[in-house]
């Protein structure tokens, strides 16, 4: 009797914690609220976790796709900072320094911020 209370227990648990989890879009959100606006391609489409936060509906598509539109910005982090190419394991590091690019290039300056702003939404699908 106690070994199935413990196993129905632990698998409550888990089905809590994969309903919970911040990676789940489980409604709608209004992107007005959002101060970027990253276009129309699906890998950017934005809904809310159960915490209301926004999270891209499928975040490992989206970071591909924000390698590839802004590049530039890319590419200056890495050289700039020595970093490997951007990850799930080191986004943070890109976040913190995109925005600081000091560069003549309006263009990288500009996707430095935008890289900024997609991981700020980006890092929500981990909390």
């Amino acid at each position: 009797m106690k070994k199935t209370l413990i196993v129905i227990s632990i698998v409550l648990l888990i089905l809590l914690t994969a309903c919970n989890s911040p990676s789940k879009v489980v409604g709608d959100y209004d992107t007005s609220q959002l101060t970027a606006d990253f276009g129309d391609n699906e890998a950017y489409e934005i809904g809310a976790n159960a915490k209301g936060m926004p999270i891209f509906k499928n975040h490992k598509k989206a970071l591909q796709r924000v390698q590839i539109d802004y590049k530039k910005g890319f590419d200056a982090v890495e050289e700039k900072y020595a970093f490997k190419p951007i990850s799930e394991e080191n986004y943070k590091d890109y976040k913190t320094y995109a925005w600081q690019l000091e560069t003549k290039d309006e263009t990288v300056i500009q996707q430095g911020v935008m890289i900024t702003k997609f991981l700020d939404i980006y890092e929500n699908s981990f909390k």
